[in-house]
Formats: C-alpha cells, sequence, structure tokens
C-alpha cells in the first residue's frame, strides 16, 4: 500500500473510530469485573505467588484510588528481601534483589491529534519492596514502563506508592493505591496522552532469593480477598468486590508452641506477698499461627482483686490512648517479637471492664512498633483455676510473646512460693490450623533464700 493509500486508510478508521465514540450507547456503571486472587499452591502456610486480577467495568470512568484487602493470614514478609528506598524507587533504580513481583496493566490510550484514534495499550512493570514509613508494616513501590508503537508515542514511566495497613478488626493487611493516573505523559513531548485502565494484574513472589515471601493463612477453608475502589468520575462512590480461594492442608502443618514463667522477688516469694510475673510463649518458624491461648493459675497464686476491682481503665480509653490509663490499672508491659517485623511490638498491659456485668474483668495488651496491635482478653475462672485467655489472635508469624506483671500487680502468692509442692500453670493453646496443645508447666520461682 502506498504512503498516501496508508495514510488514507487510516484517516478512515479514525473516522469511523470517532464516529462511534459519538454514537448514543448504555452507559455502564463503573466497578469490578473478572476479579480473582488466589496463590498458586493453596496449603496453608505456604510460601507461594499470589495472583491477583482486577477487571473493570466501565473503564472510561478511570479508576482513581484503589484498596486491596487481603484475607487474615495472607502476608508478606517485608524482612525477605533488601529495601528499595524511596529515591532509588523514584529513579527506576532499586536493587534488583528487592523486586517482590510483577505488575501489568491493561489500557485503552487516546490519540486526539491528528484525529482520535484509540488504541489498546499493555504496560508491564515490576513490583518492589519499599522502606515502609514509620508506623508501617511495609511498603510496594510499582514502576510501570511503557514502550511506544507508531503511532504512539513512547511514554514516561509510572512510578507509584502502595501502603501496607493493618486493619484493627480481624489483623488483616490492605495495600492501598491512590491517585491512579488517567493520563500519560509522552517523553521528551509536551503532549499527554488519556489513558482507560481496563484491567490490573498482579503477581506477588512466593519466595525471594530463597527466601519466603508471601505467606498464605495458616488456617484452612475458605479465604476472602475485598477490593475497594472509588473513580475519577465519581470520587465519592466506592465499589466493591470479592474474590476467594480455599486454603488447603492444615493437618501437615506443625503447632507446637512452648511456655515459660517466672514468679517472685526477693522479699515477694511468702504467702500474701505480691510478687513479679513473667510469662512467655514462644514458636518455631513455619508453625500454624496461635490463634487462641489460655493460662491458668497454679493454685499457689491468686489474681490481685484489690486490683481487678479498684480504678480500671475504660475500653474507649484503652483504644484510644493506654499510656493515659489511670496508674493502678496498668499491671505491666508486653513484647511481641516477629521474623516478619524489624523491631519487637512492646506496649502496656492494662485492666479493662468487663464486657458484660456477670463477666471478670480482661486484660487489654497495647503493643506498638513497625505494627499496632490491641489484645483484648478476658479472666475466666473455671474449676481447674483462675487464669486468662485470649482468642481471635492474629495469623502473623509470632516467635516470642512475653508478659511481664510488675510486683504489686496482678498476682498474689497464696502460699510460700519457695516450699513445696511446687504447682503448675495449667494450659491450652490452639491453633489456626485446628490443632490443640495442652500442657501443665511449673514456673521457676525466684528470690528465694533473699528474705522472701
Amino acid at each position: 500500500m502506498g504512503g498516501v493509500g496508508r495514510r488514507a486508510w487510516l484517516s478512515l478508521c479514525a473516522a469511523i473510530v470517532a464516529c462511534l465514540a459519538l454514537a448514543p450507547s448504555a452507559h455502564a456503571a463503573f466497578g469490578f469485573t473478572g476479579l480473582a486472587a488466589a496463590p498458586t499452591n493453596p496449603a496453608a502456610g505456604a510460601n507461594s505467588d499470589v495472583a491477583i486480577h482486577i477487571g473493570f467495568k466501565s473503564p472510561s470512568d478511570d479508576v482513581k484510588d484503589l484498596t486491596v484487602a487481603l484475607p487474615p493470614g495472607l502476608v508478606g514478609n517485608p524482612r525477605a528481601t533488601p529495601l528499595c528506598t524511596l529515591a532509588q524507587l523514584q529513579g527506576d533504580s532499586c536493587p534488583s534483589a528487592s523486586q517482590v513481583g510483577t505488575v501489568t496493566t491493561s489500557a485503552n490510550a487516546h490519540l486526539l491529534d491528528p484525529l482520535p484514534l484509540t488504541l489498546p495499550l499493555t504496560v508491564n512493570g515490576s513490583l518492589y519492596n519499599v522502606e515502609p514509613a514509620a508506623g508501617q508494616p511495609a511498603r510496594f513501590g510499582i514502576v510501570l514502563r511503557p514502550t511506544g508503537s507508531d503511532p504512539l508515542p513512547l511514554l514516561e514511566k509510572i512510578i507509584q506508592v502502595s501502603d501496607v495497613k493493618l486493619r484493627k478488626g480481624d489483623f488483616g493487611l490492605n495495600t492501598v493505591l491512590t491517585d491512579i493516573p488517567n493520563v500519560a505523559h509522552a517523553a521528551g513531548q509536551a503532549l499527554t496522552v488519556p489513558i482507560d485502565i481496563t484491567a490490573i494484574d498482579i503477581q506477588l513472589s512466593g519466595t525471594v532469593g530463597g527466601n519466603g515471601f508471601m505467606r498464605n493463612p495458616t488456617s484452612c477453608g475458605m479465604k476472602t480477598t475485598r477490593f475497594i475502589a472509588d473513580s475519577h468520575t465519581n470520587p465519592n462512590k466506592l465499589v466493591v468486590g470479592n474474590a476467594s480461594f480455599t486454603s488447603t492442608n492444615c493437618a501437615s502443618l506443625p503447632f507446637s508452641p512452648t511456655f515459660r514463667a517466672w514468679v517472685g522477688s526477693a522479699g515477694r516469694t511468702s504467702a500474701g506477698t505480691k510478687p513479679p510475673l513473667t510469662t512467655q510463649i514462644t514458636q518455631d518458624a513455619g508453625e500454624a499461627g496461635l490463634n487462641s491461648a489460655r493460662v491458668l493459675l497454679p493454685f499457689s497464686l491468686t489474681p490481685n482483686f484489690d486490683v481487678l476491682s479498684g480504678a480500671l481503665c475504660s475500653e474507649a480509653q484503652f483504644r484510644s490512648n493506654a499510656a493515659a490509663c489511670p496508674a493502678n490499672s496498668i499491671v505491666g508491659s508486653a513484647q511481641a517479637t516477629s521474623p516478619f517485623l524489624s523491631a519487637a511490638e512492646a506496649g502496656s498491659v492494662v485492666v479493662v471492664p468487663p464486657s458484660r456485668g456477670d463477666q471478670l474483668p480482661r486484660l487489654g495488651v497495647d503493643l506498638h512498633g513497625p505494627l499496632t496491635l490491641q489484645l483484648m482478653g478476658q479472666f475466666v475462672a473455671p474449676a481447674a483455676g483462675i487464669g486468662q485467655t485470649f482468642d481471635g489472635l492474629p495469623d502473623i508469624p509470632i516467635s516470642k510473646f512475653v508478659l511481664r506483671f510488675k510486683a504489686g500487680g496482678l498476682v498474689v502468692a497464696a502460699q510460700d512460693l519457695c516450699k513445696p509442692p511446687k504447682l503448675p500453670f495449667k494450659l491450652n493453646f490452639g491453633g489456626w490450623n485446628g490443632a490443640a496443645v495442652n500442657a501443665s508447666v511449673v514456673p521457676t520461682v525466684q528470690g528465694c533464700g533473699n528474705g522472701g
């Protein structure tokens, strides 16, 4: 086809496209289509690649903000790779070892000059593990790298940051992408190209450099990812969609938490004294997460009812600012260590009123660090003794969880702790995989022979 004929043919095609664009048609409401989110290997606790597909109805409305709410327990390990700095991300110079996945965006690109023309566009890119902001568990960086193809000019790279946030309700993670552009800039030209995103495909790596990155929930059953978005056309209207997969093979996942306890100090081991008490739960890498923990005091210890009936911290105060709770209600401190977190979570342990009038008070654990976690326990009084139970703990790998109750705080010695019989804590631990561990553990008594 000659040059003149080719130009005439292109002009005719452009005119047809323009006429079709002007033809009246029903306008579909902005929303999702073809949603999918599932690991390649659905086994509980597996380090598996995770594929996410997000299609958009009425792409011309232009997606603006997008949240992908992963199911509880589907988590990434930000310590599995080196981190890319924000400066490196902006310069598209992230270390290759920090790449944790890929992103592919499908779009319609609209050329307006010399004639209106709409062309399909597929842009591939990389997903990086980026330095998080203070108080964030993780952060992703996205670099999309368009390529030019006549008549579409070469477009500039699109670089965005996606923050990761912890949900307080179920301890699942949200990845949040804001201000998604609906125009692309031509490289080296004063030209913008409107784009309508039709779909986004994300591939998260199960392992990177031999280290586990994405980890499946350690529970079995249906797991649902929730998608929330708005559009440039209507930023005040949210659309919601879901995609599910089934996690399997919980029986093969180990669950063997261990417990230790230390009680007493110099001058605080005899009957009637109020000794300090420390408890510790540890787990090995690769175990199912701890879903529930019930720890009953040995009969040699009783709760300090002066504290439990004293000035307690309201739940509202605990939730908003536990550090401002009444001093007498703060009975100790807690520390949680995770191989997924760069620093330990730490904070206060506070006595909170019961949720119902017929119950005993509760223990609130306020943890701060890379995550902000608030756990609420419940005092229980079965025939086997009085103790504390925590249910619905986060399915996040925790290698060590320590509670330290100060002297004069939560417990009273019911006998001389340095003399026999040595009475045990009674324990019941439940795993997210459905396994249970029951045990009896005698505490280590400290301070004997020192005027206790």
